[in-house]
């Protein structure tokens, strides 16, 4: 994009001016009504004085070189001056804003100041014609909706003008425009490295050859169930362990594989056990100053698993027309391997099948049978629910047949195996939780959605002077239900609100559940109850909880974390754009959402050092975005600043800066293995002035 160097209107540059050609004569709007020649004059011309009217002379007119920066230092006017009104409305403990390092964006600024030759980066910003004056709140889960907020889009105007063209294309397209980042081939340099496959001559299914595969031994294949089932269905148990063992596993074992359920099934089960085992255990794809990856196993362009994976994806085409249990399962195991665009593909599909089902066929809910179509179900529900709300893609309605099939209630026995790993992490728990969170996540959106569609005009003249968004009491109210849920959680789920990283209970810590072999002097580790759970140091080996216990701890309290902040971050809007505005109890409302904000479990270790298990991985990108430039303005800008530096309890200072050193390392370590991170990364290179 061609920057254009002209000064702001009214240097004093006259090789500028030149360029720029001979200025325009100005008439009042007296004489311009009138349709005559006018003489000029300030303060009033000849004939204003003449008949004693009032002269009145319109601003010159920028060119179209200089609209960008008009628009720029109208809107910087306007922030500023909503500053300094600020003491006639907000309750004393505020005080005057300070001014900003004038190397970074401000919001306080005198506007002649930011106009001087000194800022030479603001005067070469490209327009952004989204930008006005003030937009009323309009609430959008998506953390990429953020960049469409004026404060963000002028943080980026001077952090990145370069590419300011990819951010008004994602405020135009949506979601589409995620969906549209080129995504990481999963299939390459699988051409040196196939499966050795032979005719099976035992088998034979509808006249098709079956196929077996020498590497898929038994006792191979068994391992590989197992990776799975200790894993992946502990976090979504929409599969059956001893049906599979007993059933799919035994006719894969006999038969070989074919182009039926069974076999694409048993393939996309043995490639998920495969990225289980080598991204829990295998070594990092790369080093970064010395720190090992938090991606492990395969490469970036060749993760464990890919090999099974496409053996399943020559199948799948052969039963895509069903909608039984099968078929469902199927659509979801494969979208775990995927990322963005194929997830979401698959995701629907799985989404549509069930619906089919569940109308279209009778079900009997109380036999085993039934109560896994429901954890399928609700597993459509939760992966649906979180790219609504997270990258704003449509959902399929699913969501309103959940009265009609109800909560699963596991009452099939466990096999020995599920129940040892439900003593230990409490998965049945964890999962229930996980639904009970998700749904309240979906109603929070849609009241905060539409207390903002009926509570703000349209009309652009009334709107511009009004937050329009949900109050006070209302999001107060909707975060009490949060607290509710957190406190309904079972003992064994809870944790103290202030401390994200400890383990649920001190009863536990201490208790025979963990007398598993998990490494060399972890119990006696783990006896000391001043160890907490997650940790901050990214260096060292992360622990090897079974069961992916870590994990499934870290996506409970990290969604319940992040929803929180969905709630309270209406009020960071209202504090950058109407300050005015702001009470005290809004004030407070900043504060509850910045502290929302701090030591995400998800972020620390073991999680983030097993990137590879966390699930739909690429979503969490895009959310630690948006949290990052709102903190990076807590820095600039004046409100939040204050905000800040009076109302967030003593530790903030402290944890919000290893939260963004956690928060900015997630992002860097992803981006080689998903395009959504390196989109990302680039914006807060510009922003947090990062090295490449």
């Amino acid at each position: 994009m061609n920057l254009d160097p002209t000064p702001i209107a009214g240097s004093s540059n006259p090789s500028a001016r030149a360029t720029q050609g001979a200025i325009a004569t100005q008439a009042c709007e007296t004489c311009r009504a009138r349709k005559q020649k006018c003489d000029e004059q300030r303060p009033k011309c000849g004939l204003c004085q003449k008949r004693k009217l009032e002269c009145r002379y319109r601003e010159p007119q920028p060119t179209k070189k200089d609209k960008t920066l008009v628009e720029i230092l109208d809107r910087l006017e306007s922030l500023e001056g909503k500053i300094d009104r600020i003491h006639g409305s907000m309750p004393a403990g505020f005080g005057p804003p300070q001014p900003a390092p004038t190397s970074q964006p401000s919001f306080s600024t005198d506007v002649d100041e930011l106009a001087s030759s000194s800022s030479p980066r603001l005067a070469q910003q490209p327009s952004l014609s989204g930008i006005g004056r003030s937009q009323p709140y309009r609430h959008a889960s998506a953390a990429h909706k953020m960049l469409t907020w004026p404060a963000i889009q002028q943080l980026l105007l001077q952090a990145l003008p370069s590419n300011i063209g990819d951010w008004k294309i994602s405020e135009q397209q949506g979601p589409a425009f995620i969906l549209q980042i080129p995504k990481l081939a999963l299939d390459d340099n699988l051409q040196g490295r196939p499966f050795a496959a032979m005719q099976s001559q035992a088998s034979r299914s509808a006249g098709e050859a079956r196929t077996t595969f020498p590497r898929l031994t038994r006792d191979a294949m068994l391992q590989l169930a197992t990776a799975y089932f200790d894993t992946f269905n502990l976090m979504y148990p929409f599969m059956d362990r001893q049906n599979f063992i007993s059933d799919t596993l035994a006719k894969v074992h006999t038969e070989g594989f074919g182009v039926d359920p069974d076999s694409v099934i048993a393939l996309l089960v043995f490639a998920l056990g495969e990225l289980a085992k080598d991204g829990s255990c295998g070594n990092p794809i790369e080093e970064y100053k010395g720190r090992p990856s938090g991606v492990r196993g395969g490469t970036a362009s060749d993760p464990p698993g890919i090999a099974l994976f496409n053996e399943a994806r020559k199948r799948i085409g052969f039963v895509l027309t069903g909608y039984d249990l099968e078929n469902i399962q199927i659509y979801s195991l494969a979208a775990c391997v995927t990322v963005s665009l194929d997830f979401w593909r698959l995701t629907v599909s799985a989404s549509l099948a069930c619906r089919d089902l569940i109308t279209c066929k009778p079900i009997d809910w109380k036999s085993a049978r039934g109560d896994v179509i429901k954890r399928v179900y609700w597993h459509c529900v939760i992966m649906e629910t979180a790219l609504h709300l997270e990258l704003d893609l449509p959902p399929t309605g699913i969501t309103d047949l959940g009265d009609q099939v109800g909560i699963p209630s596991f009452n099939n026995p466990f096999c020995e195996a599920d129940h040892r790993g439900n003593q230990f992490s409490h998965f049945e728990a964890h999962y229930a939780s996980q639904v009970a969170l998700r749904r309240l996540c979906a109603d929070l959106h849609q009241n905060i959605n539409d207390y903002s569609t009926n509570n703000s005009s349209d009309t652009p003249s009334a709107s511009n002077d009004d937050y329009g968004g949900p109050e006070v009491g209302f999001l107060k109210q909707l975060a009490s239900q949060l607290s509710q849920w957190r406190r309904m959680l079972p003992q064994d789920l809870q944790w103290a609100e202030d401390d994200p990283a400890s383990f649920p209970t001190p009863q536990q810590a201490d208790s025979g559940s963990f007398n598993q072999p998990l490494g060399p002097n972890l119990l006696s580790d783990r006896v000391q109850s001043c160890r907490p759970l997650f940790s901050t140091d990214l260096d060292k080996e992360p622990i090897q909880y079974p069961y992916v216990y870590a994990i499934q701890v870290a996506l409970l309290r990290t969604r319940y974390y992040q929803a929180k902040y969905m709630v309270y971050r209406p009020f960071v809007y209202k504090a950058l754009h109407f300050p005015e505005q702001m009470t005290q109890e809004d004030a407070e409302g900043v504060a509850e959402c910045l502290q929302s904000c701090l030591m995400w479990p998800i972020i620390l270790s073991p999680p983030s050092r097993q990137k590879r298990l966390v699930p739909y991985l690429f979503c969490w990108s895009q959310n630690l975005l948006g949290i990052l430039l709102i903190i990076y303005m807590t820095q600039y800008n004046p409100m939040l600043s204050e905000i800040r530096a009076r109302l967030c309890r003593s530790r903030f200072e402290a944890e919000i800066d290893q939260t963004v050193e956690m928060m900015l390392d997630w992002i860097r370590d992803s981006r080689t293995t998903d395009s959504i991170a390196l989109w990302c990364w680039k914006i807060l290179q510009g922003v947090y002035q990062l090295e490449l």
